[in-house]
């Protein structure tokens, strides 16, 4: 679909945020939402729309090769319509830009995908720097968050004792956001990359938070590397606290204002509600 942007949210609570943002979107773009299969959230609940395409279809556990698994179902969804833009937000996001303005920056710069993309090792990332994502076999479908850390550190502990690791895929490594934004070339690498390399997915299936490295590593080392803007169009705030990343409120309404940035993330409708309603209203006027 020339000239068309496909919004991917990936969700899975606060249905009355998620059928606002819905809601305030579909009115310029073709909204696919896949929403954790764990989740209580029914789709018979949320809003209809005919551009509005609603999918349950994968569990996911966090630092599972699910995240990953979620990403690619929801891409290869939106991929069917051949759309000239991809853009994967979470249900906690929100834009901060009008429709108008983001389908006007999104179609003036569609040449280019825009991600956070660093190459491994980075310094500043723990299990070796990342690569221990990859490289040692870790055991993540577990519901519980903090039991799946405690299993993840025994396990890790255990593997570096008796030098145990994953032969992993021979390619170079790149990570950042999964919040990712892909024109319609760069969608195009990665599937036929998935299809001419099956085991680069099979080698992710015990690893950890790969959602942050496998759509970035394989564009890093394709013909699209020089199509890529290292930002990813999101203002999040992971300084202010005191939850990391921040969740925005009426004190952050200025900052968010002079940002650059299309979406931002997180907000919290529960505990918002005023405040959120009141910006996409802005938003439309």
């Amino acid at each position: 679909m020339e000239n068309k942007i496909a919004i991917l949210i990936l969700a899975h609570h606060q249905p009355k945020q998620l059928s606002l943002l819905v809601n305030h979107l579909q009115t310029d773009f073709d909204v696919f939402v896949q929403i954790d299969k764990r989740s209580e959230m029914k789709i018979a609940d949320l809003p209809k729309h005919e551009n509005v395409f609603y999918f349950k279809e994968v569990e996911v556990y966090w630092g599972h090769v699910s995240q990953v698994e979620n990403m690619k179902f929801i891409l290869e969804k939106a991929y069917e319509n051949k759309y000239s833009y991809y853009m994967y937000i979470s249900g906690d996001d929100l834009p901060i830009k009008t429709n108008n303005q983001i389908k006007e920056f999104i179609l003036a710069n569609k040449d280019n995908s825009y991600m956070y993309v660093n190459p491994l090792p980075i310094k500043t990332w723990g299990f070796n720097q990342g690569f221990d994502r990859l490289d040692r076999f870790w055991f993540m479908k577990i519901s519980s968050r903090k039991i799946v850390k405690i299993v993840a550190r025994i396990t890790l502990i255990l593997q570096r004792m008796f030098f145990i690791k994953v032969k992993r895929f021979p390619i170079n490594y790149y990570a950042g956001s999964n919040w990712i934004n892909l024109n319609l070339n760069a969608v195009e690498e990665v599937f036929a990359f998935l299809n001419d390399y099956p085991e680069f997915l099979k080698k992710l299936k015990y690893s950890r938070a790969t959602d942050e490295m496998w759509v970035q590593s394989i564009l890093m080392n394709s013909k699209e590397k020089q199509n890529i803007v290292h930002y990813d169009l999101r203002y999040i705030d992971w300084t202010t606290g005191p939850t990391f990343p921040r969740v925005l409120n009426e004190e952050d309404k200025a900052k968010i204002e002079k940002s650059d940035a299309l979406f931002a993330r997180k907000f919290n409708y529960s505990s918002h509600p005023k405040f959120i309603e009141g910006w996409l209203n802005d938003l439309k006027n």
